[in-house]
């Protein structure tokens, strides 16, 4: 499986700023299982997101924003955007960091955010094997999803009846199982269907 991006992805360069894990310790090795997870850093820029996450240590594979893909983690070992225990396939997924803030009502992050994440979701189909696909079909205005949304909602209920055999494709945080004291909820309604849709327009028949 594939480390480090060498090069761009559809055009978009990828810098490698890696986040270790606390005191250095190794990493764990990635069991790759078709899925991918999207979460918002709720800031406004590349560099804070990352100053945060370096400083908890709370590592995704990428944070992507600014027209910038930044590469945090070897995309074969474990991504730490999730806490919790085994229910969380914490050494499944790609994680990407978005720059942008989670809204509850239908939204899409500004097209330096969108733009980028749209092509690192087609290139990780390409090279990864996770489906262009939202899992279960959940519609993207939550109309299906119980309140509050940060809490054990619906469809981490959902989520958690069916593991491990879940649907491949992306997830996003809010959808995760077990998480511990906190529940975040985010990417909340993002129009994920059409960031699949304009993903699939980057994937060229046959390849």
């Amino acid at each position: 499986m594939i480390d480090w991006i060498n090069g761009d992805v559809f055009g978009f360069a990828v810098e490698r700023k890696e986040i270790g894990r606390p005191g250095g310790k190794p990493y764990y090795p990635l069991a790759p299982d078709g899925t991918g997870r999207l979460h918002t850093t709720e800031g406004s820029t590349v560099a804070g997101a990352f100053a945060a996450l370096a400083d908890t240590r709370d590592a995704p594979h990428v944070i992507i924003g600014e027209r910038r893909i930044i590469q945090c983690r070897p995309l074969n070992v474990q991504a730490a955007a999730l806490h919790g225990g085994p229910v969380n396939c914490n050494k499944g997924p790609i994680q990407i960091e978005m720059v942008a803030c989670s809204k509850q009502e239908l939204w899409l992050p500004e097209p330096g955010t969108l733009e980028p994440v749209v092509a690192f979701i087609a290139w990780c189909s390409a090279n990864l094997g996770i489906p262009l696909a939202v899992p279960y079909d959940w519609p993207d205005d939550l109309a299906d999803c119980s309140r509050p949304l940060a809490a054990h909602n619906s469809r981490r209920q959902r989520f958690e009846a069916d593991w491990p055999s879940i649907p491949k494709g992306w997830y996003m945080h809010l959808e995760t199982g077990w998480q511990g004291p906190t529940w975040h909820w985010d990417c909340g309604a993002i129009q994920r269907s059409e960031m699949i849709q304009r993903a699939r327009g980057f994937i060229v028949p046959g390849q």
